[in-house]
């Protein structure tokens, strides 16, 4: 992180709304960069200072008042010469109407359905990454380091209650340097790690829902490159700072394996 994503982010990160990886950039900047340090210290002064209580302001009832005054009056409700509510007859409501109120709420189901979808996308994708981020930075980054793939497979058993698929791509560029346990989405998860010249990429399986086949998915979050797939009963997850042509070739390659 250069110094103006420091100060783009800097107001989140002391208002706590920053998601975990992004955080944990910004924290790490603020500490190896003397630039950044007095742009920290004056956004705290500010925050300390509205904080005090008598600086407060309470807007006095009459405000209330003038602000109804000026509003334009509700709408009278629509009745009947009786004086009676007006409404009409769920029989007399065009069939063309009904089923056109059918297909709206058919379309605002669908699409929150969809949102739903993206969310739970968008909030793995987030946890992956702050893994990501964490395994780099807490030096927790293998438990069984090897380049060898019948090392690293076996090494699993016993410790999920599935067995992952390792492959080695070293002839490719993609040299496996081992693995580690992790934990996603409430569940342990392997995590087998590679590398690509200086970058680290992180690959995280776990059991998909059965029957779940999805293509391969490639996008940018937080300036990390992610990919995601569903084949053969497991979910993958590959999340690295190496440029997005080189991610995409990995995934690319572990997806046919």
């Amino acid at each position: 992180m250069n110094c103006q994503e420091c100060s783009d982010y800097i107001d989140a990160y002391i208002d706590n709304e920053l998601d975990v990886a992004t955080a944990i950039l910004v924290k790490q900047h603020l500490g190896e960069c003397a630039d950044c340090q007095p742009l920290l210290e004056a956004r705290e002064a500010v925050r300390s200072l509205l904080s005090n209580p008598q600086l407060r302001y309470e807007a006095p009832d009459s405000l209330r008042g003038k602000i109804q005054s000026v509003l334009p009056a509700p709408r009278p409700e629509l009745k009947q010469r009786s004086g009676r509510r007006f409404t009409i007859p769920w029989y007399s409501v065009p069939l063309a109407l009904a089923a056109a109120i059918a297909v709206l709420f058919g379309l605002v189901f669908l699409n929150q359905s969809g949102t739903s979808d993206r969310a739970n996308s968008n909030s793995t994708a987030q946890e992956v990454i702050s893994n990501h981020v964490r395994s780099l930075l807490a030096s927790h980054l293998l438990d069984v380091p090897s380049t060898d793939q019948h090392t690293v497979k076996p090494w699993f058993n016993g410790k999920l209650k599935f067995a992952p698929p390792v492959h080695d791509f070293s002839a490719e560029g993609f040299r496996l340097i081992g693995g580690r346990l992790d934990y996603l989405n409430g569940h342990e998860v392997a995590a087998l790690v590679y590398q690509r010249k200086q970058h680290i990429i992180n690959l995280f399986v776990w059991p998909s829902e059965p029957g779940q086949n999805t293509a391969l998915k490639s996008f940018t979050e937080n300036g990390y490159n992610v990919s995601h797939w569903d084949r053969d009963g497991f979910s993958f997850w590959a999340v690295s700072d190496v440029n997005a042509e080189d991610l995409r070739s990995f995934a690319a390659l572990e997806f046919k394996s």
